[in-house]
């Protein structure tokens, strides 16, 4: 079975490469060099054109939210029956299926991970959109190997991340702004009190092995939300 792939950006080469060995697999990006590199870095084929992909039965849209629909227009010329799986987060799966042809079906399949995570080994939890039903097994089947697979309404992925991702920039923007207050600018140092202290502590409390001190903070945070 032969999957494409358009994109090959930060989330689609992470992607490319996780499912290359396991898939035989087709990419394609309108940056020609990137292309190429990574083509010729996974030993997997490529395609000059979008118009080309749409030969692969199966199509992985790794773009944009803004390219989304243009990506299913293009598809949709394709004579050929496409199923097109959309892993951007904020495009919604009632806005692929408005603009489809009867001949192509889509399906959402969305990311609870991060792109430089991911390369480095963690496995992320993917939701399978539970529609349309016919094709969900076969969407198991291919991403299974890649992450936790779960079955559901794939657009809650975009409350999720967005969630997470405003409240860990709130923390890195609090921490920068309270140690400026206390005349702490070095660069380096606010750096890795962010991306070391901060993002280790989070890794921890996430994995359930933080330490005492750590513990004790969380107590006293969840004490003042609950107005204890």
């Amino acid at each position: 079975m032969e999957i494409g792939l358009v994109g090959v950006g930060r989330m689609g080469s992470v992607l490319a490469k996780l499912l290359t060995g396991h898939i035989k697999l087709c990419i394609f990006d309108r940056n020609t060099d990137r292309l190429t590199q990574i083509a010729t870095k996974l030993n997997s084929g490529m395609a000059d054109t979008l118009k080309d992909m749409g030969k692969v039965g199966i199509l992985i849209l790794a773009v944009p939210d803004n390219e989304v629909i243009g990506c299913i227009k293009v598809c949709n010329q394709s004579p050929n029956p496409i199923t097109i799986i959309n892993i951007a987060t904020n495009v919604a799966q009632h806005m692929l299926e408005e603009v489809a042809a009867p001949h192509v079906k889509c399906i959402s399949i969305k990311f609870i991970g991060q792109a430089d995570e991911m390369e480095l080994g963690q496995r992320p939890v993917i939701i399978i959109n539970e529609s349309p039903a016919e094709i969900v097994p076969q969407m198991i089947g291919i991403f299974q190997k890649i992450g936790i697979v779960l079955v559901g309404k794939a657009d809650i992925v975009h409350f999720i991340n967005k969630t997470a991702a405003q409240k860990a920039l709130e923390a890195a923007v609090t921490i920068e702004e309270v140690l400026r207050r206390e005349g702490i600018t070095d660069k380096d140092i606010v750096k890795n009190a962010i991306r070391h202290v901060a993002a280790g502590t989070l890794k921890a409390y996430a994995d359930g092995n933080m330490g005492p001190f750590a513990q004790e903070i969380v107590e006293s945070i969840k004490n003042k939300i609950n107005g204890k």
